[in-house]
């Protein structure tokens, strides 16, 4: 299975990683990736974005700049809860304009075979609401990525996640069993995350 962010995928499957990649850089994994005003009244916030413009080269905490239309900006930091929130929000939008879903896998899992006029319009309609990934897990935003993103699944290997990377960095593969547990693979995922892309060393 390709991955970039375990948290994402399994919050929201099939469409809306397709979207994410139309529409922005997904990161695995890291997997994960959402304007955050659907149905509940505007939860759109600036957040914060891990830099690491410190001089000692470790990562802080700066204002994250808002994006174009809306859209949610993730943060390397930002909790399970903060990104549920975000992908649930843009989940739901995608049923109300008629995508279709894949119940058995739960609420906010997406049919990522339908590819009718009304999943298209559904994705366009929805677009504000899809999460931004983190500035330093987009290429157009991080001249280092490539290099990044190697250290990110040296990470993972490390700690216990069998993976080989893609070859063009977009995500891995499973490369093997791991006795790692679901919790224990988003921990392993997010603590690589701000290793190796945010230069916190977990």
């Amino acid at each position: 299975m390709d991955h970039f962010d375990i948290a994402s995928r399994r919050r929201v499957l099939g469409a809306a990683v397709v979207a994410a990649g139309a529409l922005l850089l997904t990161g695995c994994g890291g997997s994960g990736e959402s304007g955050d005003s659907g149905g509940k009244g505007s939860a759109r916030q600036d957040v914060a974005s891990l830099h690491s413009d410190a001089p000692d080269g470790k990562a802080t905490a700066q204002a994250a700049p808002s994006s174009d239309d809306g859209r949610p900006q993730l943060r390397l930091d930002s909790s399970e809860e903060e990104k549920n929130r975000y992908w649930h929000i843009y989940a739901q939008c995608l049923k109300e304009h008629g995508h279709k879903m894949i119940a058995v896998r739960g609420p906010d899992s997406v049919d990522d075979t339908d590819h009718s006029a009304t999943a298209k319009a559904a994705t366009k309609a929805c677009a504000s609401k899809l999460p931004l990934q983190p500035p330093e897990m987009d290429e157009s935003t991080n001249p280092h990525y490539d290099d990044d993103y190697r250290a990110y699944v040296k990470c993972l290997n490390r700690k216990g996640l069998k993976v080989t990377a893609l070859p063009d960095n977009s995500g891995w593969t499973y490369d093997g069993n791991t006795t790692l547990s679901a919790d224990q693979q988003t921990q392993v995922d997010k603590s690589c995350t701000l290793e190796a892309f945010g230069g916190k060393t977990q």
